[in-house]
């Protein structure tokens, strides 16, 4: 199985401050990964996760400052959805979300598992949904979330489209399996892709999505190492499917996929991780910056916000 599942996904704030606070304390998730947006040294890239920074645990943020507020719509990753292990975790945070005064929606059940819907301060769309039998990661604790009820993992996505079989087909040519048996009438699917899912939703009748703000930039897939991003590279210029080619990222490698209604689907390596320039002990302690843009470092953390 070369795509083994979701690798990250990739959101925009324009508050920094407030976005490490909420995904640090609020959820319970580490900052694993303090660097820059590499094409635009001026904006934050930071990378929650699990405790060691495991591939398919981080949700990333560019800090956009200017950025406008998105407007939702179609052709967009329109939902983020965190694993919990239990029934017990998913109370767990409802009852913090009541505390904290976190918008959330109540307890229902989703493409088989009980979820619940819930928003950041800047709207962005996501969903906790229980799964008790995973357990790749290893769940970060704080003084306020037990271990026993920490996010482990992003268990799916969920991208809105106008055309359900167009996404289909290239989800598909990643690795993707298709559920259920569709009709010329469905208008949603769930892709088993590795561990995880897409949950692809066709909606027609509502204006495009414009980015900005509380959406996602980009979701990403994971393979184990080069070669099979380099097979997988291969399989997507045979069916001559819009990409960037193989882009050094240090902490991976990836290709950039323009998939059907422009919405941008990433292939990550696993290899060689956050550790390659970090301990795992000191894991987003300091600022990352990979070794071609070190030499631009006192200019860079000139113009960037403290993180406390």
């Amino acid at each position: 199985m070369t795509v083994k599942g979701i690798h990250h996904v990739s959101s925009i704030t324009k508050e920094i401050l407030d976005n490490h606070d909420f995904y640090t304390n609020i959820l319970g998730l580490r900052l694993v990964k303090k660097t820059v947006n590499q094409d635009d040294t001026g904006m934050y890239h930071l990378f929650y996760a699990d405790y060691k920074g495991t591939p398919g645990t981080d949700i990333t943020f560019f800090e956009i400052f200017n950025a406008p507020k998105f407007q939702p719509g179609t052709n967009s990753i329109s939902r983020i959805i965190f694993r919990v292990p239990s029934m017990e975790a998913l109370e767990f945070f409802r009852n913090r979300f009541d505390e904290k005064g976190v918008y959330h929606e109540g307890v229902t059940e989703r493409f088989g598992h009980m979820s619940m819907i819930f928003e950041d301060h800047e709207k962005q769309r996501m969903a906790l949904m229980v799964d008790t039998e995973y357990d790749y990661s290893e769940p970060n604790s704080t003084d306020e979330i037990p271990k026993e009820y920490a996010i482990t993992s992003i268990g799916a996505v969920e991208i809105t489209v106008q055309y359900l079989k167009a996404a289909l087909q290239l989800l598909e040519l990643l690795g993707g399996e298709t559920k259920e048996d569709l009709t010329d009438d469905s208008t949603e699917a769930e892709v088993k892709v590795g561990r995880d899912s897409v949950h692809v939703v066709e909606q027609r009748n509502s204006q495009l999505e414009k980015e900005g703000y509380g959406s996602v930039h980009h979701f990403s897939l994971r393979v184990s190492d080069e070669d099979h991003l380099q097979e997988m590279l291969l399989k997507l210029r045979e069916e001559k499917w819009p990409n960037s080619g193989i882009v050094d990222r240090h902490y991976f490698k990836a290709i950039y996929i323009q998939a059907p209604g422009g919405i941008t689907i990433e292939l990550s390596t696993d290899s060689p991780g956050f550790t390659v320039d970090e301990s795992i002990d000191s894991l987003g302690e300091k600022l990352s910056l990979p070794p071609k843009i070190e030499d631009q470092r006192d200019f860079i953390e000139a113009y960037l916000t403290p993180l406390s």
